[in-house]
């Protein structure tokens, strides 16, 4: 085997050497590049948890989120249709005061006119009778001058 490695020209020494610095070289890389980059892939990788992590919170919060929106969302319409009921109502309620008073205040006009007409019709009666007297007068002295003429 010695002649196979002085045909060749090997020298022991050197491949020992070449080993060795191979060795060194090895343990070099693996302290200072390997184990950075294996760090940073794992840190790379947590942040990446993490993101999923806020992303699946984030989605939950927002499902919530939307379920309460719909919540008073469906209890604003409600408040609104009783709102809207109660303003029905009152203005139901006020309607009716208001024709109340004005049928109210048509029976009172009505009252008050036939009051007029009565008592203008009987203005109207007095006044007649005064003339129907004072007529029968006129005529009763008229038939006293024509008796007397005769």
């Amino acid at each position: 085997m010695d002649e196979i490695i002085q045909a060749f020209g090997i020298d022991q020494r050197l491949i020992i050497i070449q080993i060795i610095n191979f060795a060194i070289l090895a343990a070099a890389l693996g302290y200072f590049l390997y184990k950075p980059v294996l760090k940073l892939l794992q840190e790379r990788e947590e942040k990446i948890a993490k993101g999923l992590r806020d992303a699946e919170l984030a989605a939950q919060a927002k499902s919530e989120a939307d379920k309460e929106k719909q919540v008073v969302l469906s209890t604003a319409h409600k408040e609104a249709e009783a709102v809207s009921e109660r303003a029905k109502s009152a203005a139901l309620v006020q309607a009716s005061g208001i024709v109340s008073s004005a049928e109210d205040r048509a029976g009172q006009v009505i009252k008050d006119a036939e009051a007029k007409a009565e008592h203008l019709k009987s203005e109207a009666i007095k006044a007649s009778e005064k003339e129907i007297a004072q007529i029968a007068i006129l005529a009763t002295e008229k038939l006293l001058r024509e008796g007397s003429r005769s």
